[in-house]
């Protein structure tokens, strides 16, 4: 009975918890030669799995000794093989691979290569020397056995290596991302260095599973180990620097210079980098991150980081982790500018409606001092110490111009007309007539921003059993932020106009510190737990004097003088915060996997309150519970399933919940609602995948329900007089979403492919129709019913040869949005139907994209209609390989425009965004070596 017991609990605590087992699909077979029968070494088997339309999963394996080769596929979806071998015609092979969940081999059997007199002339011979060796579980690959171009670089001799993915910019094996290591020790720089250095850095490069720090204690694999390629540096490469330079110039008097330069070390890494642009690029670099991201629509920066690592071993944890201390220190300025043009539409109950149309300009200068330190270090065998810090300084200066107008329609009636027309209007015209309000408003802001973190780990391992943790942060950071605010506004149904000048001081002190702990064990040997608890607290003062002026005699030097206690505002916020996670996974048999999850969080919440009149202190105790269960059932080989659930809680903030009233914007108001409660959510998704190998079919079916339970959206009150809108939040009837997918994927012979993504939605969600012209702060609002129905598909059609590349494609997006006023109906459509070409001629490689962009169906006149939309590249290398010279074109024909919308069942916007484009680039990049110490 004890033992009955014991198995009852085990089987109660997996249904709690969830964790994550890594698997890979693998395929195998065996290549020859089709006249003799010869068995072929060292072929090249390539595998390119397209998950979706525009993502390419490529991996690459060669063959052993015996003509044999095994290649792992982590994705999921129809996978092409291409088989080849110098002095042999290519042959392909299509199958279908079940990715990271299952740990199934399939046998492709004999593949049979063409034997041809055509061979290339600069192939260098060097199947003497094998490519690929094992030593136990460790495949270590021989760089000079591979066709590498002089002065290739070390990432472009690791995209060769059999397994080796590549996307999203990063190095990935089995779906799992390559943690680079050097000489058994992690490389300083990681990804980011790779392009720096020679490829002839590299004696043999190691790839294998490094296990998770607890692996290697317990000697159980709970799943979570490393995929690990080890760089074995040759003798007389290290200690020395190795970077690049590169120029860019881009029309219309842009520029781009950056170096980057790296000292490899093994126990002394260091990493230099400095870039300089007005081509609106903020590029940092630092020890163990990266960004390249565009600073706003148009902009320039500068960037500047020193990194340093110093390595060491602890004895007696020499086969554990090495120890290691790391330092940055960076410095990074930019300009930012953008102008948005906007129109919105707020829905009002069978009467006169209004349209409002906006411009807004603004201008950001930032400057971010920033420095890092990081210590990992083994204290003994059993025990290790992490610790992060951070500090940081910020300092922006904001600049914003907003114009805008708002006119009123007869339903049925609408007609519209850009900003510049409402700015112009005069007294006698018609639009001047239906005009409500215009408004010119200029802010400026100056901000600064001071903080400092600190994570914090221990963690003790418990021999063969698993570890315990303690774990936190602690964050301290202020802001400080003086705003000068000057509106012109104009009420022309009162036949008023105001100026307001507005100024107001605000600072923000905070507070937050977390400890948590952490329990991995082992239950028998397949079964492994998880057990989280954290708990936090954060304390934040903000507080804000605020001054308001009419009259322009009160006014010095551009800030108002008179004191506006409707808007000045004070709170304390104390929050304590504790999370409960458990998860786990469940395998009862092999073709079946259960995954449940389940998240308790418990939240108290003080604050003292002060906002104009409104002085209150407030108090609340809210709990959520987070349940999700993952079920993945592989029928056979050419089918499966899974099938998933997750409910999810939103707790509101708590300062909404109060009754406050902001008047800072005297056209837009908005207010707390003390009535605001909880919002919830469910989500139901299913999915079947089935395949008709022969016939190279690959087809998946989905389906998903969405239920909302209470979700919050915006009431709007509307003062048809004054054309002033009010707002709060309010939850409403919960609406739901069905969703249906069904994905094609052919291939037609050995070069030609099929592939259409379409997806059919059908929702209904509610919101509120404006309050018009009624004060009563009770008046009820009347329910407004969104039903929509929307098409979303992807289609492509592609020729794939090995320098030739040419595809077909058509993306669509339409809606159909359908309310009880029909006269909101609208239908917007969006079609992009176009070609893009690759041409690979060695050492250039040049590509093109051309495709017609169609929308209709917008109230925003300017975005309906075509626009061809193109651009084009072109590359070549030279100098062995150390210099690039390529030119890019961006939207040849000078059509494009940023454009987006949002439609729901209160309101309606629209808006386009100015950015870059219409321009030529042409880039130079050169790549500096340190050459090996000659033995003496």
């Amino acid at each position: 009975m004890e033992n009955v017991l014991k198995k009852l609990f085990v089987v109660l605590l997996l249904s709690l918890v969830q964790s994550t087992v890594c698997h890979a699909d693998t395929f195998k077979g065996k290549i020859v030669n089709a006249e003799t029968g010869e068995i072929l070494i060292g072929a090249t088997i390539r595998s390119e799995i397209n998950p979706q339309p525009g993502w390419s999963m490529q991996n690459q394996a060669e063959t052993d000794s015996t003509g044999c080769f095994f290649l792992n596929a982590s994705w999921e979806g129809r996978i092409m093989f291409t088989f080849s071998m110098i002095g042999y015609k290519n042959a392909r092979k299509v199958d279908y691979a079940y990715g990271k969940e299952v740990n199934d081999t399939t046998d492709l059997g004999i593949i049979k290569l063409q034997p041809t007199a055509l061979m290339l002339k600069d192939v260098e011979v060097t199947a003497k020397m094998p490519r690929i060796t094992m030593s136990g579980d460790t495949i270590v690959f021989n760089p000079e056995a591979f066709k590498l171009k002089e002065g290739a670089r070390l990432d472009e001799l690791i995209k060769k290596l059999p397994g080796v993915e590549n996307h999203d910019g990063k190095l990935y094996w089995n779906n799992k991302p390559i943690r680079l290591m050097m000489n058994g020790k992690n490389l300083f720089g990681g990804d980011q260095i790779i392009g720096q250095l020679p490829a002839e850095v590299a004696g043999k490069l190691k790839l294998y599973d490094r296990k998770s720090e607890l692996a290697r204690h317990t000697g159980k694999d709970e799943g979570d180990e490393d995929h690990v390629l080890d760089i074995q540096v040759k003798p007389g490469f290290l200690d020395k620097w190795y970077g690049n330079v590169e120029a860019q110039y881009q029309t219309k008097k842009r520029y781009m210079f950056n170096v980057t330069a790296s000292k490899l070390s093994d126990h002394d890494p260091q990493m230099v980098y400095a870039q300089a642009n007005n081509a609106n690029r903020y590029i940092d670099r630092t020890m163990n991150s990266s960004m390249n991201a565009n600073i706003d629509s148009d902009g320039k920066s500068q960037y500047g980081s020193y990194n340093y690592q110093h390595n060491w071993q602890t004895k007696g944890a020499d086969k554990f982790d090495n120890n290691s201390f790391d330092i940055s220190a960076n410095m990074g300025h930019s300009d930012g500018w953008n102008t948005i043009g906007k129109s919105t539409e707020t829905f009002f109950p069978n009467q006169e409606r209004t349209f409002a149309v906006s411009e807004s300009y603004r201008y950001k200068h930032k400057i971010t001092p920033q420095m890092q330190t990081r210590l990992f270090a083994y204290t003994d065998s059993l025990n290790t110490i992490e610790m992060n810090v951070k500090a940081t300084y910020e300092k922006i200066r904001n600049t914003d111009e907003n114009k805008g107008a708002s006119y009123g329609y007869e339903p049925n009636q609408f007609e519209y007309h850009s900003l510049s027309a409402a700015l112009a209007a005069k007294p006698g015209d018609a639009l001047y007539e239906r005009l409500i309000t215009r408004n010119r408003n200029y802010q400026s802001s100056e901000q600064q921003t001071r903080g400092i973190n600190i994570d914090y780990t221990w963690k003790h391992f418990l021999g063969k059993k698993g570890s315990f943790s303690l774990q936190g942060y602690t964050n301290i950071n202020g802001a400080n932020e003086d705003t000068h605010i000057n509106r012109n506004l104009e009420y022309l149904r009162e036949k008023r106009s105001e100026t307001v000048w507005q100024y107001y001081d605000r600072s923000n002190h905070n507070l937050s510190t977390r400890l948590g702990a952490s329990f991995d064990y082992w239950l028998g040997k397949n079964v492994y737990v998880n057990i989280l608890d954290n708990v936090t607290y954060s304390r934040t003062r903000t507080t804000r004097d605020f001054f308001t002026d009419n009259n322009e005699q009160n006014v010095v030097g551009g800030t108002p003088t008179t004191l506006d206690p409707t808007n000045a505002m004070s709170y304390l916020m104390h929050k304590w915060t504790n999370q409960l996670t458990l998860k786990s996974t469940i395998t009862p048999v092999k073709a079946l996997m259960i995954m449940p999850k389940f998240s308790w969080n418990v939240y108290r919440e003080n604050t003292d309150y002060r906002y104009g009149p409104l002085d209150t202190t407030a108090v609340r105790t809210s709990q959520t519970y987070e349940p999700s269960i993952f079920l993945k059932w592989k029928i056979s080989r050419m089918r499966n399933m899974d099938l998933s659930f997750a409910y999810t809680t939103t707790v509101p903030d708590l300062v909404s919940t109060l009754g406050y009233r902001n008047t800072i914007d005297p056209l837009a108001i908005s207010t707390g609602n003390p009535l605001l409660r909880n919002s919830h959510s469910h989500t139901t998704t299913y999915n079947y995948h089935r395949m008709w190998l022969r016939k190279q079919i690959v087809m998946g079916l989905s389906a998903s329900y969405i239920k909302d339970i209470n979700p919050v959206v915006t009431l709007y009150r509307y003062n048809s007089s004054t054309g002033v809108y009010e707002s709060k939040p309010m939850n409403v009837k919960g609406g739901d979403m069905w969703k249906f997918g069904f994905n094609y994927d052919q291939g037609m012979g050995v070069y030609f492919r099929l592939m259409n993504k379409f997806a059919l939605l059908t929702s209904k969600s509610y919101g509120f129709l404006t309050i018009v012209d009624n004060v009563d702060p009770n008046a009820i609002p009347d329910l407004n019913l969104q039903k929509r129905l929307g098409i979303d598909e992807n289609m492509e059609f592609s020729y794939e040869a090995e320098k030739v590349q040419l595809t077909l494609f058509n993306r669509l997006q339409w809606n159909r949005y359908r309310y009880e006023d029909t006269s909101y109906n609208t239908s917007p459509l969006y079609n992009s139907a176009g070609i893009e070409a690759t041409l690979h001629l060695s050492p250039f490689e040049m590509f093109i994209q051309l495709s017609d962009d169609y929308r209709s169906g917008y109230a925003t006149s300017a975005m309906n209609g075509h626009k061809l939309m193109s651009q084009a590249s072109i590359s070549y290398g030279f100098c062995k390989n150390k210099c690039r010279l390529s030119l890019y074109v961006d939207d040849i024909f000078n059509k494009d425009i940023w454009y987006e919308s949002d439609y729901s069942a209160y309101q309606r916007s629209e808006s386009s965004v100015n950015y870059i484009h219409h321009y030529a680039n042409l880039r130079f990049t050169y790549t500096f070596d340190a050459k090996a110490k000659k033995n003496k």
